[in-house]
């Protein structure tokens, strides 16, 4: 047997090895995403083998019938049949229509081969009197068809690439394409090989479906990578990489990126369930969605938040949308409208803007900083940076300064406002770092969004229970003292229990220590808070509450809740109008009638202090009497109990 003849009866079998070295051994990722159809496509090969093989023994026969004539029109018909199946495999998530044009080519052939079959015609082919095949004037469309099928497969995989061919591309239209050449070339240059189109134009049209299961499936997943699916909007590690991008053009300073979240979107949730909230954010995405350019781009980080990458000339607009978002939506047959704002942060992109995360950090740390401060919207700048700077600082040394001991407990005096005389304390915290006392204004707010004020609660309690027992060690009868607890404690169920652990431990009298909580706990319902005190007062302790007057329902909370003493709010005791005195007036009636006693706070004037008498409130904290004192300092006081103060002619 010649090399020809060898090539000639082995030639698909050879280029079934190829394929399956190829992608098996150098393309395992298009294999693993393929080798489920690759069964179903070598099945067609076969078949077309077979056809081949039969229409070969076919021209073989000595009797010149009709039957011989249809036998190889059959054949002839079905391998392009094969080409439009594998077509159809391929291009399966075509439009009908489409899918149906790609197999007038198939049509036309059929047409003229059905045409054919009586001999006399010989319009594509004919067997002559002494039996041999003999071709037609039309016989070129069989090859072409199969030829145009190819194209076909051809320029959609290119299409599927995006018109971006990698080297896996390549080297799948190579392989195709050489079998094809190989072939031709043969039939002409080999001795021996007669050669077979139809095979080679199938088994070339083979790879290509190979690899265009392979784009399709890639595609896919990179899509899926890319695409948050509640939304549809670009994910985070997309949008950082689209970032990325722009911050490479020369263009970047025309751009601002923006962090927002939705405004109280809890309470959605709360109200409406999951479902509806997922349903709120999927429609308020494809309403801000349509503000954004081909240029420009929307993301969805996770929950309520959003990162948008916008031109400066459109940030207003931007921003204006961004402040009231109407949503409209209909699910299970009722109908939804809410109107939605957002705090936003804006990083205006600079020329020294090198980095996608950065970007999107400073416009965050905007963000939170604007929340904290009641705005809802903050541009990143020079000033805030340095803040945010020293904040952070603050965020890190904090637990270390807890560790340290740096923490320490002042004490503001309450004074009986009648007899002048010392009646009890706040304990206050002061940060002495380094010898200098850092003001609490610049570590509190810190702590109380970085979840650090639970953890400072405790701390102030375990001080002052030392610093009472230390007091009562000397001889010295410390007046009771209020510790603040901050309204995130109540989310541990344990937390009275707790405190009176800590209380016993330092072996203090119950009497001497005040809870001391802010009326204004939106995060918890009013059952926590009286579950709390309810289990403070079974243990012994009395209860403040602190700024009362300055929350909405402060009247439902006294009706729930049993507290010892009404701090009123300093806004009341600052302002003399009639309004604010007659209020101030009913708050102080009010807590007598309920058998609480009143305190006012912040009071720095002498006739605050006869005004609130007249009224009814004799204890007084303020610097009127006396700002917070350290612990050496008030331990004086606690000698010395009674105010020189001159009264008011």
């Amino acid at each position: 047997m010649s090399f020809g003849e060898f090539l000639s009866k082995y030639y698909t079998y050879i280029f079934i090895l190829v394929i399956l070295g190829y992608t098996i051994v150098l393309n395992r990722m298009m294999y693993s995403k393929v080798k489920s159809k690759f069964v179903i496509l070598m099945v067609f090969v076969v078949i077309t083998s077979i056809l081949s093989a039969v229409e070969g023994r076919i021209s073989e026969q000595p009797e010149r019938t009709i039957w011989r004539s249809i036998l190889s029109t059959a054949c002839y018909i079905l391998r392009p049949t094969i080409m439009y199946i594998l077509l159809l495999i391929i291009a399966r998530k075509d439009k009908k229509g489409l899918k149906i044009l790609y197999g007038v080519p198939l049509f036309l052939v059929s047409i003229l081969l059905l045409v054919d079959i009586p001999d006399s015609f010989n319009i594509v082919f004919a067997y002559t009197e002494s039996n041999s095949f003999m071709t037609g004037p039309f016989f070129f469309v069989t090859y072409g068809v199969l030829m145009l099928y190819l194209a076909m497969v051809l320029i959609l995989t290119i299409v599927k690439c995006d018109f971006k061919i990698g080297v896996s591309e390549l080297v799948s239209i190579s392989i195709g394409v050489s079998f094809i050449v190989l072939n031709i070339a043969g039939e002409r240059f080999i001795p021996g090989y007669t050669g077979n189109s139809e095979n080679a134009t199938v088994l070339a049209i083979l790879i290509y479906a190979l690899h265009f299961h392979s784009l399709e499936d890639q595609k896919a997943r990179r899509l899926l990578e890319t695409t948050e699916q509640k939304t549809g909007l670009f994910n985070e590690s997309a949008c950082i990489a689209r970032l990325n991008e722009i911050v490479q053009q020369s263009n970047k300073t025309e751009y601002a990126a923006a962090y927002f979240d939705l405004e109280r979107f809890g309470l959605i949730n709360d109200r409406y369930g999951m479902d509806i909230g997922n349903k709120v954010i999927a429609e308020y995405a494809a309403v801000i969605g349509k503000m954004i350019r081909p240029d420009e781009m929307l993301a969805r980080q996770s929950g309520d938040r959003f990162i948008a990458i916008i031109l400066k000339r459109n940030l207003d607009l931007f921003l204006a949308q961004l402040a009231s978002t109407k949503v409209k939506f209909s699910e299970d047959g009722t109908d939804y409208y809410m109107e939605i704002s957002a705090h936003v942060g804006i990083h205006r992109i600079e020329d020294g803007d090198v980095k996608a995360e950065e970007i999107i950090s400073s416009a965050y740390d905007a963000l939170n900083y604007g929340k904290a401060s009641g705005n809802k919207i903050t541009y990143m700048t020079q000033s805030l940076r340095g803040m945010i700077k020293d904040e952070k600082q603050f965020s890190s040394a904090i637990p270390i300064g807890m560790a340290n001991e740096e923490f320490v407990a002042y004490y503001q005096p309450k004074v009986n406002s009648r007899t002048n005389n010392l009646c009890g304390a706040e304990a206050l915290v002061r940060w002495i770092r380094n010898g200098e006392l850092i003001p609490p204004g610049k570590f509190i707010p810190i702590m109380e969004t970085k979840d650090l004020m639970c953890d400072m609660d405790f701390y102030m309690l375990r001080h002052v229970c030392a610093d009472i027992g230390q007091w009562i060690e000397k001889g010295l009868v410390p007046p009771t003292v209020s510790v603040n607890f901050s309204r995130r404690n109540l989310s541990n169920p344990n937390l009275a229990a707790e405190i009176d652990a800590v209380v016993q431990q330092y072996h203090v009298p119950k009497k001497m220590i005040e809870i001391e909580i802010t009326e204004t706990i939106d995060e918890f319902p009013i059952s926590v808070l009286k579950g709390f005190v309810d289990d403070l007062h079974k243990l012994g302790y009395k209860v403040a509450v602190d700024d009362f007057g300055s929350g909405s329902s402060s009247l439902s909370l006294l009706r729930e809740v049993t507290f010892d003493t009404l701090k009123i709010d300093k806004g009341f005791v600052d302002k003399a109008y009639a309004k604010d005195l007659a209020i101030l007036s009913y708050m102080i009636k009010l807590a007598k009638a309920i058998g609480a006693e009143t305190l006012a706070e912040g009071v720095e004037q002498r006739e605050q202090v006869d005004t609130l008498l007249s009224l009814g409130c004799e204890i007084i904290q303020g610097y009127y009497f006396d700002k917070p004192l350290p612990r050496d300092v008030f331990e004086k006081r606690i000698i010395n109990r009674r105010y020189k103060v001159e009264q008011q002619s």
